[in-house]
């Protein structure tokens, strides 16, 4: 899938207590998950997150549960 709608009043209902770092990471997991239409393999999701750092690979597990 090449596109995909974002509501913004819906995500910000549904985001807005996630942090900037953590807004980041849920963008980038659902650009991956539309991308291949399939799920996220958990032992790939930091990669996929680009997360490196301690507190990247928080947020990542942060948004995820």
């Amino acid at each position: 899938m090449n596109y995909y709608e974002r509501h913004l009043g819906d995500y910000a209902k549904d985001t807005g207590h996630l942090s900037l770092l953590e807004h980041g990471v849920y963008t980038l997991l659902l650009d991956r998950y539309y991308a291949t239409e399939a799920g996220i393999p958990q032992d790939q999701v930091h990669r996929i997150a680009r997360a490196r750092t301690t507190e990247e690979r928080a947020a990542v597990d942060a948004v995820l549960q």
